[in-house]
């Protein structure tokens, strides 16, 4: 029933969506406040039903409804509650509903602070954004009509044939499949929600620029509009940050940018956000670009819905690891992306001979063409990661099954893009300020250049950098730090409410310096041994068993439990796992000590392995791992498990029983007799009470005798009794307690021993009680299936020494705190216009 009302709820919302667009189109035509007040009581109306709605949905979630398809597909009863909540957003309806929610609070921000003209239209465009979200979430279904997927549909409405509902139609599940077990991330908690904010905020400039085509004011909507812009890229920047510090410190890959489409999904709206932001600045301060900040504006919102569509209609699902699920909105997406296309790019060229044009050129030395010139490279290299991205649907038209782009695509075309940027950066700033010719601006860049040729320099020294590509991509990203440094000091002096520009572009030299060092001179930790290996694949003088030459040098490192290693300046000890199942099931984490060799205070890293329960089969196990990092201020270490003892001990278990994972081999306990198959490799231990014996990497323990029960015993019984052994893998720390029975008894005037089996609970071996010797009070154990895999406990990782990632990081903030400190003073103007 609580269902049924989140649906009239979503249906009432979009009914309300439907008739307030419909009086913001009249009032902005008939420029009618009355109108306009009716709207805003529709628009504020949806938003509160759309609120209760998205309330409805987290109850649900909350009290483990699994009739209901979301609640089943994207959570189950073990999930932590904070999990709980992010499951709201978790799936594509979800994250829908919470794009409208933050799109809707903020057009309460605009019914608030918008001026006439542009308010009623303005709040007309964002409406019919949302018009089209909430199709999305709709789930009207008219037999051959659908629209939109519904949050509220139950399994028997999303599988409607499936047979154990035609067998029960009441069926309810006893659990869900759960959280994707990558999202369990706290990172990732805060991720979705800020990138939506950004997406949402993003609409607002698309908004204010078609509001200006509509009304014919060219210019005045660059003032209302470049706070929003500048608020949304603060945001898609965070949510970049935070899916890249995610992916460093969650993924196996080794950094923080894959070239993902769902990475790109927030970068190439955030570098035409960024272009946009450049020239409604011009536009502003010199009266130029009206043209440019328009189409930047509608860009910026079209490649979002673009992304959107790439990334949701799952048209790259076999390019994109990130990709959502096909829920069948491929159509309304499509319809979607076409009318804010259509929409945006038509208006912009009805009134196309209509926008002001410059009577002169700009000169190259002037502060409207280095600006404009900037904003022009961000959207190359946004144009660029689109095209790649997009490669995969444009292949099609060429091959059966395309690929997408190798990651050398993009960093090949990125980099000099990025040169460019980093060194008009610097050129921008000095025009900006101050009217330059040739000669002044000479004069004044003297200092800059020889303090960036010094620090250029010693980090080729330092960095042992012999690539010229490498060096000039160092030079770019130093003077853009020192340059805009030196600007910023100035500014700093006379007009410190001024320095966002400045601080956002040294951020920006920063994060190219970061990138570069983080991912191109990455040191791999490895021993002596390995290393000395690696040099003759250098030579050219490795080849493998079948006589073809090696050339993958090798980058991972194998520790056995307790023998340390000297890798680099490190002595590096495994000293075994623990295994933990509150987070994920199976998860084991391990420990590896790392002792300086200088005598530096020393330090564990602790690396996550677990199976992925959601994509792993009966047949194999889907692996996935949690580096961990150490971070430094010079440099981090990173690391992660490749492979392990107990890994390899899990997937030889699963082919031995044909398909159970992590669950042991039983064997009955009426079997007689102490045949163990021929396969099987046994060995033989003998001790007394108390004593300890090492085989392989366990050591078993005789605790004492135990008293059998008499039901378990065979007819005829002269002796039956048990031995208490403690089986302790040292690598892990876990210690089993078992009780095999050793007994004898007569029958037909013979005596038999009768010594079942016992499999220790957590691996897949068997023990058996095979005699007793009364005159040593000693007991022999037979030891069956222990085979060679729990000779030794080992591990095998990849460590590597990362230099200046930190760099990155902070260059992030910087180009935060530059965008917040413009957002802060714009707004302050834009209220002053208010008031």
């Amino acid at each position: 029933m609580i269902g049924i009302a989140g649906k009239i709820l979503v249906g009432s919302s979009f009914a309300l969506a439907l008739g307030a667009l419909i009086y913001y189109f009249f009032a902005a035509k008939n420029d009618r406040d009355d109108l306009l007040k009716v709207g805003n009581i529709l628009f504020g109306l949806k938003g509160v039903l759309l609120l209760a709605a998205s309330g409805v949905l987290v109850w649900l979630i909350f009290q483990h409804q699994f009739q209901y398809y979301y609640v089943f597909n994207y959570t189950s009863s073990d999930l932590q509650s904070k999990y709980l909540f992010s499951a709201f957003y978790g799936g594509q309806e979800g994250s829908f509903m919470l794009w409208i929610l933050f799109s809707t609070l903020f057009g309460f921000g605009l019914m608030k602070w918008t001026r006439v003209p542009y308010k009623a239209p303005v709040l007309f465009f964002l409406t019919l954004t949302q018009l089209f979200l909430l199709s999305m979430i709709l789930g009207f279904d008219l037999g051959a009509f659908k629209l939109g997927a519904s949050p509220f549909r139950t399994i028997a409405e999303e599988m409607p044939n499936a047979p154990f509902l035609q067998a029960n139609p009441d069926f309810v599940p006893e659990n869900g499949r759960g959280l994707n077990d990558l999202l369990k991330s706290p990172w990732m908690m805060i991720h979705p929600p800020i990138l939506f904010v950004g997406f949402s905020m993003m609409t607002i400039p698309f908004c204010f620029a078609l509001a200006a085509l509509w009304k014919k004011k060219y210019n005045d909507w660059v003032g209302p509009a470049l706070p929003w812009t500048l608020a949304s890229n603060v945001a898609l920047l965070t949510a970049i940050f935070l899916g890249g510090y995610w992916a460093y410190v969650t993924l196996s890959f080794g950094g923080f940018w894959a070239w993902d489409p769902v990475e790109n999904a927030s970068l190439v709206p955030w570098l035409i956000g960024t272009a946009g932001i450049h020239t409604m600045i011009i536009q502003r301060k010199s009266s130029v670009a009206q043209k440019s900040s328009i189409l930047f504006a509608i860009l910026a919102y079209m490649m979002i819905v673009y992304e959107t569509f790439l990334t949701r209609s799952g048209i790259l699902a076999d390019s994109s690891v990130h990709s959502f699920v096909d829920l069948g909105l491929y159509n309304q997406l499509l319809a979607f992306m076409l009318v804010i296309t259509g929409v945006g790019l038509g208006m912009f060229f009805w009134r196309y001979k209509e926008l002001p044009t410059p009577k002169k050129e700009s000169k190259i030395l002037s502060r409207e063409f280095m600006t404009i010139s900037g904003a022009v490279l961000l959207f190359v290299l946004g144009i660029v990661i689109i095209l790649g991205t997009s490669s995969p649907i444009v292949g099609l038209i060429f091959y059966d099954n395309p690929t997408p782009p190798e990651i050398s695509f993009y960093n090949d075309w990125s980099m000099p893009i990025a040169i460019l940027m980093a060194l008009l950066t610097v050129l921008g700033q000095y025009l900006f300020w101050r009217k330059q010719d040739a000669e002044s601006l000479s004069n004044a860049l003297i200092n800059p250049l020889i303090a960036t040729s010094v620090v250029t320099m010693l980090a080729i020294f330092l960095g042992n950098v012999r690539d010229p590509y490498y060096m000039l991509y160092y030079f770019a990203g130093f003077f853009a730090i020192i340059g805009n440094g030196w600007v910023m000091v100035s500014i700093l002096r006379k007009q410190p409410k001024l320095f966002g520009g400045t601080i956002t572009h040294i951020g920006f030299g920063s994060l190219l310096i970061g990138a570069l060092a983080s991912s191109v001179f990455v040191t791999p930790l490895i021993d002596q041994q390995t290393e000395a290996y690696n040099e003759t694949i250098k030579r050219g003088e490795a080849f493998d068993e079948q006589g073809f030459q090696i050339t993958q040098p090798v980058s991972m490192l194998v520790l056995k439990l307790d023998q340390p290693k000297i890798v680099g300046e490190y002595i590096a000890t495994y000293e075994g796992y623990t295994i933990q199942n509150q987070n994920r099931p199976g998860q084991q984490t391990y420990a590896i000590k790392f002792e300086p060799l200088n005598g530096g205070q020393p330090f564990y890293l602790n690396p996550e392995v677990y199976p992925m329960m959601s994509t792993s089969t009966q047949e194999n196990i889907q692996w996935s791992v949690d580096p961990d990092v150490r971070s430094g201020i010079m440099s981090d270490i990173y690391l992660y498990v490749a492979g392990s003892a107990f890994v390899e001990q899990q997937n030889m278990k699963l082919e031995k029983n044909n398909g159970s994972p992590f669950q042991p081999a039983s064997m009955n306990g009426e079997d007689q007799g102490t045949e163990q198959p021929d396969s099987m490799a046994t060995r033989t231990l003998i001790f007394t009470r108390g004593q300890s014996s090492q085989l392989g990497s366990f050591k078993f323990r005789f605790v004492n005798y135990a008293k059998a029960d008499s039901a378990e015993l065979p007819s005829g019984t002269i002796l039956g009794v048990r031995a208490e052994i403690e089986v302790t893998n040292p690598g892990s720390g876990q210690v089993d307690t078992i009780e095999p029975l050793f007994a004898v008894y007569s029958q037909d005037g013979n005596s038999y021993t009768y010594t079942p089996p016992v499999t220790v609970p957590s691996y897949d071996f068997d023990v058996q009680f095979t005699r007793i010797n009364p005159e040593t009070d000693t007991i022999e154990l037979t030891i069956a299936g222990l085979g060679e895999e729990f000779e030794e406990e080992w591990v095998t990782i990849v460590a590597e020494k990362k230099p200046f990632i930190s760099v990155v990081w902070l260059g992030t903030f910087f180009m935060m705190i530059g965008f917040s400190v413009s957002i802060l003073r714009h707004w302050e103007r834009e209220k002053s216009k208010n008031s």
